[in-house]
């Protein structure tokens, strides 16, 4: 990995830390989005999978733990960052594809894990019904740091090639 990749990828942890605990609200979080744009940022195959996942699990530090649940949830992150690696051909269009692609498959993962421990539902159909206002502020949150974060990439790639021309 390059000096480039490196920061660029400590500077994305450290952002979506910050935003994900401090500033948005319950299931706004930059975490989905940052692993579908790894692949845009970093060749390293596993710094693309290593980095989401150490962020979630360094929030579980601070957060605390949730028993079994969390398997499905490492789970659905570490398949959302293989998933990136195929789709995402470095177009708008493909990190779009992604990031709706990557929510459904945490709606359906994540809450069938909270569906198996029988978390306070009567059949699967109700968790997926009492999830989507959370997953729908996901979707939203994943698009728009996915937008954003793309944004910056060819804002980054501009200024490098006025630097360069210079």
């Amino acid at each position: 990995m390059n000096i480039n990749e490196l920061m660029k990828s400590i500077f994305l942890l450290v952002f979506c830390i910050f935003l994900s605990r401090f500033v948005m609200p319950p299931s706004y979080t930059p975490i989905i989005a940052m692993a579908i744009f790894m692949p845009f940022i970093s060749n390293n195959k596993t710094l693309q999978l290593f980095l989401p996942v150490s962020i979630l699990f360094m929030t579980d530090l601070l957060l605390g733990f949730y028993g079994f649940t969390m398997l499905f949830v490492y789970g659905s992150m570490i398949l959302i960052g293989l998933l990136a690696r195929t789709i995402n051909d470095g177009s708008l269009g493909s990190l779009f594809k992604s990031s709706v692609t990557s929510v459904i498959l945490w709606h359906l993962i994540v809450n069938f894990g909270v569906y198996v421990n029988g978390l306070g539902t009567k059949s699967l159909a109700q968790t997926y019904a009492l999830a989507i206002p959370f997953d729908f502020r996901l979707l939203l949150s994943t698009l728009v740091f996915s937008l954003i974060f793309y944004l910056g990439l060819e804002l980054s790639k501009r200024a490098n090639n006025v630097k360069a021309s210079d």
